[in-house]
């Protein structure tokens, strides 16, 4: 409550301060007045409905103080003042400057520095958006590339790993495979001893290859920004509940899944697999290899997870591609009878969600190319390709 109390802008304070002020001598006005007046005045039968209207003032009133005070967490697209203030309290601390010239670069969240790693290492670096970055995560070190960092420490004298691997992550909130090829070419180009690029992907990331993106975007944008009248601007429940009858009113948002799953069947697809083999040869061209990782819509896994078919759509163009993928959704939906996601509004991985995923890709990519390595080693080769650590 006092790190929340701690990042409320001085304006709420005095506002607040002033409201409750008020609040406080109401009633006691009220009882003032009804004292003062004759049994039968206007005035004094007011009083009681007066007095219940302030009971509800007050009660909206706690409500409020609770979604600024004790409410700490995010919402799906990050639109809501509660959601704002959880990126303050919680990723702003943690974001760092990565300079690729006087200017160009970008902040990435992590509680260690960007690695410059030597030859004898091998430098796993994850790129992607918000599954990536740990949006609804509090302490990045929860995060699964972090986890997976800390069970390498952990492991890093083992049989099975006894080559040592680093791991880095640089993503970004509402990014794109566009600002992720722009992101590989400009770290690879300052050659920064990255061995093995990670595309983290979720289903939604087509959508910016789709012809009606930018008219989406345009109507977000529009969205994002509220009324300017303080009680929705400048308040935490009530600017939460504005949000959420939007969202709940706007038919793209709520027929989102539906459009998602038809970027599938058309030229998004083939976009999306044009701008893929684009990072694909980037990767080759400086002599780093390049691998996918895909994430499910954790909200709807289960037997019947609608978009299973998609997830063998996007392996299969892959693989013609020549792209190792390491598909999440299995392993994930074997966890479908627990908590996956931050909140029933947010729909982003959670901490467990991230350890699931961490131990997954401790054995899909560490082990297995430690594995690889090994015999690599033994005939004298180079560094193994990750087409041998994507499969079943």
């Amino acid at each position: 409550m006092w790190q929340l109390f701690l990042h409320l802008p001085d304006q709420y304070l005095a506002g607040m301060g002033i409201w409750l002020s008020l609040m406080a001598v109401f009633p006691w006005l009220l009882l003032k007045l009804r004292r003062g007046q004759k049994r039968e005045s206007l005035l004094r039968k007011l009083v009681p409905p007066t007095f219940s209207l302030w009971m509800v003032l007050a009660l909206l009133t706690a409500i409020e103080l609770g979604y600024a005070l004790c409410y700490d967490t995010t919402d799906a697209l990050d639109v809501t003042n509660v959601s704002h203030r959880w990126f303050e309290v919680h990723a702003a601390d943690d974001l760092k400057l990565l300079l690729f010239g006087q200017d160009n670069g970008i902040y990435y969240r992590d509680n260690v520095d960007f690695p410059t790693v030597p030859n004898d290492r091998t430098h796993f670096c994850f790129v992607g958006d918000s599954f990536t970055f740990g949006h609804g995560v509090p302490d990045v070190r929860d995060r699964f590339t972090n986890q997976l960092r800390t069970k390498l420490d952990a492991n890093v004298e083992t049989d099975r790993t006894r080559r040592q691997f680093v791991i880095s992550n640089l993503s970004k909130p509402g990014t794109d495979l566009y600002w992720t090829d722009t992101i590989i070419r400009d770290v690879a180009a300052k050659g920064w001893g990255v061995d093995h690029f990670v595309y983290v992907f979720c289903l939604n990331d087509i959508d910016s290859c789709d012809p009606g993106f930018a008219q989406r975007s345009s109507d977000l944008a529009t969205l994002r920004h509220p009324p300017d009248f303080f009680l929705v601007r400048d308040t935490y429940f009530f600017n939460w509940l504005y949000y959420r009858t939007q969202l709940l009113a706007n038919p793209e948002v709520k027929d989102y899944y539906g459009y998602v799953r038809d970027f599938y069947d058309g030229p998004a697809w083939d976009q999306f697999l044009e701008l893929l083999a684009g990072v694909r040869d980037a990767c080759r061209e400086h002599e780093v290899e390049f691998s996918v990782v895909v994430f499910p819509f954790l909200h709807n896994l289960g037997p019947d997870y609608p978009f299973r078919e998609i997830h063998s759509q996007i392996r299969s163009g892959c693989a013609d591609l020549g792209i190792p993928c390491i598909d999440l959704e299995p392993v994930l939906n074997q966890h479908s009878d627990q908590t996956l996601t931050v909140n029933p509004f947010d729909a982003h991985p959670n901490e467990l969600a991230h350890s699931i995923v961490a131990e997954e890709l401790f054995e899909r990519l560490v082990i297995r190319s430690h594995s690889a390595s090994e015999e690599a080693t033994a005939s004298d080769a180079r560094l193994p390709s990750l087409e041998s650590i994507s499969g079943d």
